[in-house]
């Protein structure tokens, strides 16, 4: 379990429709400290064209990485100076490069900077349906984001411990025990 400390980054990873926002959400709302929730989908859908939006509904990740950095870096910097004690990372990071990235920013690396948390779920395309948000929500694009994902988290996992980042891995198979787990293993007094 790590020490809460102001301002540390949690970069919360793992397929499309794991359950990443609705534990955060619980996690956030059932919590004394004062955390706050970066979304990178949501940042990917507010910086996106309609060519954008139709690529990302084929199965592929936001194209813009630069753009994506700059958002995330500048939001953190501004929940920091709000006083933020954790900012969870939503959905980020969904590659090595952007965990490379992480480190290079001072974001991950060591129990002071961040760690990471790969939030593992079941039933994802049930939870797409649910969902729906738009079109990389269809069944195909969704499919296609998870064979691609999974190949991406292989990679991140091996970075992740090539580089020893605190790493933790939280089953949503319950989302009252994986909020539970996932408080205790950032720190959270709950």
């Amino acid at each position: 379990m790590m020490k809460p400390m102001s301002g540390r980054v949690v970069g919360v990873f793992g397929l499309p429709c794991s359950g990443k926002s609705t534990l955060l959400k619980v996690v956030v709302e059932s919590s004394r400290e004062l955390l706050a929730t970066i979304s990178s989908g949501d940042f990917a859908r507010e910086l996106s064209t309609l060519a954008d939006t139709q690529y990302m509904a084929q199965g592929n990740l936001f194209p813009h990485e630069e753009k994506l950095r700059t958002k995330i870096l500048d939001t953190v910097n501004k929940r920091k100076a709000g006083g933020a004690e954790i900012i969870f990372l939503d959905g980020f990071p969904r590659t090595a490069d952007q965990i490379q990235w992480m480190v290079e920013n001072q974001l991950a690396g060591s129990e002071a900077e961040g760690c990471l948390v790969q939030i593992m779920g079941d039933k994802l395309l049930e939870r797409a349906k649910e969902r729906h948000r738009d079109s990389q929500d269809a069944v195909e694009a969704l499919q296609a984001k998870i064979v691609k994902q999974r190949h991406e988290i292989t990679l991140m996992d091996d970075l992740i411990h090539r580089m020893g980042i605190p790493y933790y891995m939280v089953m949503n198979y319950d989302l009252a025990i994986a909020a539970q787990i996932l408080a205790k293993f950032v720190g959270l007094k709950k």
